[in-house]
Order: C-alpha cells, then sequence, then structure tokens
C-alpha cells in the first residue's frame, strides 16, 4: 500500500495535460517553473527540518534529493524547449509509466521486465486515449522506459526527457 501511495504522487503529473491546455505554452512554462522552484525550497526545509513523512521517499532519497525535484527539472526543461505534443509524451512517460513501473516492481514485488512492460503498455495506452499513439510515440515510450532501466540515472529526471526529446527527433526526421 505503501507504494501505491507513493506512487500516487507520480500520477498528479497527468494534469500536466489539461493545465497545459487551459494555460498554453507560456503560461505552463511559467507555472512549471514556480512548482519547481517550489519543489527545491521544500527539498531544501526537508534536508534541514527533516518534515516530509519518511515513507514516501526511498532510502537513497533520503540522504539525497527527493524524486520530486528531478521531475520538476524535467518538466521544466521539456516545457520550455519542445512543443506540446513531445511534452506529453515525455510527461505521459514519466508520470504514469513511471508510476506504473513502480508499483508493480515494488509492491507487486515483479521483476524489471514486467515493470518495464507495464510501463511500456500504460503509456502507449493513455497516449492512445488522447490521441498521440503513433509510431513515434511508441518508439519514444520505448526510450523512455530503456531510460528508466539504467539504474544509475535518475529516472524521474531522465524518463520524461528522453521520451520527449526522443519523439520530437522523430517528428523532425519522419
Amino acid at each position: 500500500m505503501r507504494e501505491i501511495l507513493r506512487k500516487s504522487i507520480h500520477f498528479v503529473g497527468l494534469a500536466y495535460i489539461p493545465a497545459y491546455d487551459l494555460l498554453g505554452k507560456e503560461g505552463m512554462i511559467v507555472t512549471v517553473g514556480i512548482l519547481t522552484a517550489i519543489a527545491i525550497l521544500v527539498e531544501f526545509l526537508r534536508q534541514r527540518y527533516d518534515f516530509i513523512p519518511e515513507f514516501l521517499l526511498r532510502d537513497y532519497e533520503k540522504e539525497s534529493v527527493g524524486a520530486y525535484v528531478y521531475f520538476g527539472i524535467a518538466a521544466f526543461v521539456i516545457t520550455a524547449f519542445l512543443p506540446k505534443k513531445a511534452c506529453f509524451v515525455g510527461i505521459v512517460t514519466g508520470s504514469l509509466g513511471d508510476g506504473v513501473a513502480g508499483i508493480l516492481k515494488h509492491h507487486f514485488r515483479l521483476g524489471k521486465n514486467v515493470s518495464s512492460l507495464g510501463m511500456l503498455l500504460s503509456s502507449s495506452a493513455m497516449l492512445g486515449a488522447i490521441g498521440l499513439l503513433s509510431p513515434e510515440s511508441l518508439t519514444a515510450v520505448l526510450a523512455g522506459t530503456l531510460a528508466e532501466r539504467i539504474d544509475r540515472v535518475n529516472d524521474n529526471l531522465s524518463v520524461p526527457i528522453v521520451s520527449a526529446f526522443i519523439y520530437r527527433a522523430l517528428e523532425i526526421v519522419l
């Protein structure tokens, strides 16, 4: 149950999609910038005063930076530099896909292969639901899923950025 609660925070990131449609690119850059600045402030205060419940943090996050800071930075980068569709691909893969993968891996104790498949399928299903399912988006989700598998890289930063930039690169090339 702890992991489901932890990962439910990931799913809040999907609010990015209607917010972007409502606020537009410039409004989203400002909003994500403010939210990321707040996340950095919260992280500073957390490290100084230790006020966030421990169950919300992984062991490595207790000694370093929380995942929410990395995700905020990734969301800001893709929002500032990429068009809407690429942002949506990155956010869906980083929020929903990585959240589902974490639940499968840590709550249900399924292996990395199964959790990666869950990430791939859930992200693809969501992209289909919002009308962005294409060979480009599937390839981008696959790239993001592969980035999640690299243990030494923070997946909250790498997954949205890799997915979004790969999508945009394929969109340009194809």
